[in-house]
């Protein structure tokens, strides 16, 4: 008789654990990026109309650097077209073959100080 309890006992243990994976399976995994989210599969950021777009910005004492356009850009390179000028901390000059252009990094939100 005490034989059929452990194999009642190891029976119920096993059918536990045999559930176990199927019960969590409906649980939803809090790290797991939602399933309405579509892979990125965006190309990258196209020029504006006016030709370039500034991206990024970077400047410190050592070195000034910025993204038009995706290309990595430094003072006195050129990038389609037009040649970098200076690069500010939310804005870059750049020249072209006729005039001098500011780019300026999220016009938008950017609130300049009167």
């Amino acid at each position: 008789m005490a034989l059929n309890k452990w194999h009642l006992l190891f029976l119920a243990i096993y059918a536990s654990l045999i559930a176990l994976p199927n019960f969590a399976s409906g649980l939803i995994d809090p790290t797991q990026p939602p399933k309405t989210q579509k892979p990125n599969t965006s190309t990258p950021t196209a020029p504006s109309p006016r030709g370039w777009t500034l991206e990024s910005t970077l400047v410190a004492p050592d070195r000034r650097v910025a993204v038009i356009n995706g290309k990595l850009v430094s003072e006195g390179d050129s990038v389609d077209g037009a040649r970098v000028i200076e690069i500010r901390k939310f804005d870059v000059l750049v020249k072209t073959s006729s005039r001098h252009l500011t780019l300026q990094l999220l016009p938008d939100f950017i609130e300049r100080n009167p």
